[in-house]
């Protein structure tokens, strides 16, 4: 395989990535409302990007919408707590921060392949 092929595949790859992090979904169990699209993750937080500012110092009861290549999704379920929210970059979104609590082995398990699978 020559260099330009690599390039070229690492280029897929990050497009990919990309891609899918950025329309990650992520719902209220309690009101089966979108709360927000996530901007980063770790086997700890959650920051999101919503269209509107979400409440602070309250548990929430989420999962998060992961596609999947064969047009299936999965659900990951979590309970988070929001820590803090203010203005996007962009001024007409909000981001917020959570901590994920109290998770499950299982959500556990899948959150970590998540972010193996959707990490730059």
């Amino acid at each position: 395989m020559s260099f330009a092929d690599d390039s070229a595949n690492a280029d897929k790859r990050r497009l990919k990535r990309w891609y899918l992090v950025m329309y990650l979904r992520v719902y209220d169990q309690d009101t089966q409302e979108l709360l927000g699209h996530i901007v980063d993750i770790n086997k700890e937080g959650i920051r999101l990007v919503s269209d509107k500012p979400v409440p602070l110092s309250r548990t929430f009861r989420l999962w998060l919408d992961v596609p999947k290549e064969n047009s299936s999704h999965q659900r990951i379920f979590l309970d988070a707590e929001s820590l803090w929210c203010g203005r996007d970059i962009n001024p007409d979104f909000y981001d917020t921060g959570f901590r994920i609590l109290n998770i499950g082995t299982s959500a556990l398990l899948q959150l970590q392949l998540l972010i193996e699978e959707f990490k730059f």
